[in-house]
Formats: C-alpha cells, structure tokens, sequence
C-alpha cells in the first residue's frame, strides 16, 4: 500500500510540529510516492519540485490560465481523509487548465476546506485565471508534502475532467498530487498532464 499523508487539524507551531501535521493513513493504493512505467518525456514534469507554472511559462511564448470552476463539490474519493474532514463533506474545489500557447497542458484540480476560505487560504477566492502556483511558490510560511504518482484511467473522475480539453485522449494520463500546508490548514493540489505538454521546449 502507498504512505498518503492526512493533515490534522489541531493548532501546531514550530518544525517539530511541522512534521506531526503528516501523518500516513491507508485506502488509496493507487497513489504512490515512486511509481514505475513513467513514460520519459512525462517524467521530468511529473518530478518538477518546484514551480509548475514557472516551468511552463519559461517553455512558451504565451502562458495562460482557463478557469473551469470555483465551487462547492464532492471530493473524489479520498480527498476529504487527506483533508481530516468527515467522509462526503463538501469541499471548495477549483479546476483549472494551464495553457501554453492556446493549449492545454494540465488539468489543475485543487481542494480545500470551505472554512479554510475565511482564514488561510482566503486568498484562492480572488485567483480568477492567474495560476495557483504564483501564490503557494511566493508564500514563506507554505509547506508541501511529498508527490503522489499515478496513472490515471478513463473511469476516474479528474481522466474525464481532464479528458475534455482532448479530441483523442490516450488510454491513461499521468498525473501527481501533493498537500500544501499554511497554519496547519491543508490544500491538496492534484495535476494531470496532457500530451501537448510534450511538445513544449526542452
């Protein structure tokens, strides 16, 4: 089974406290930190540790965000255990597609609680079509967990998702996901990659 990390709730401060807002919980094998078989012009983007956006942009001639939505929804399978929220809560999530030069590149899916919207991540209300990226990269107090792989197929919520920027979609896409931590309020981020992306400047 794959370590996933849950992000507790509880009021904690300094590095030591740091490390115990991850804690492993079991369910969702599919997501792996080292996961086999990554076809190798994916494989750089999906070991990217730093900024995605900044990756893209610095490979195109025009980057640009397309805002799919901004709501309350239900989370995909595991994403409220991951949040430490009760099973089938709502979430505000955000879907995004990163484009360069006109094309979809990722599909941007980012969850987080609805209460967190008043209080640490308050800023995801006013993003509108600028890239997540530029907040969490910019941010000195922003904390990630370690990358979650997998490939995703066509009967998982956030393929379809993905699949509509595709005339031809491929039997799987590879995508990643990580918890991003600001006082002790966690946002999971989850990035599917599209095959256009292999076109962009090395």
């Amino acid at each position: 089974m794959s370590e996933i990390y849950l992000a507790h709730s509880r009021a904690l401060s300094g590095k030591q406290s740091e490390a115990k807002l991850m804690k492993p919980i079991w369910g969702a094998e599919s997501w792996r930190t080292f996961l086999p078989g990554i076809e190798a012009g994916y494989a750089p983007w999906l070991h990217t540790d730093g900024s995605l956006t900044l990756r893209i942009q610095q490979r195109c001639d025009n980057f640009s965000v397309r805002n799919v939505h901004n709501r309350l929804a239900t989370p995909v399978f595991d994403e409220t255990a991951l949040l430490g929220l009760p099973a089938r809560q709502k979430i505000y999530t955000r879907e995004v597609f990163l484009q360069a030069d006109g094309k979809p590149v990722v599909f941007a899916h980012s969850v987080v609680a609805a209460h967190h919207l008043c209080g640490a991540w308050h800023a995801l209300r006013n993003l509108g079509n600028r890239s997540l990226g530029t907040l969490l990269f910019a941010h000195p107090l922003v904390r990630r967990s370690a990358l979650h792989f997998d490939a995703l197929k066509p009967n998982h919520p956030l393929y379809r998702r993905a699949a509509v920027a595709l005339d031809t979609p491929p039997q799987k896409l590879w995508a990643r996901r990580s918890l991003f931590i600001l006082c002790n309020a966690p946002l999971l981020v989850t990035e599917v990659f599209l095959p256009d992306i292999l076109a962009l400047k090395k």
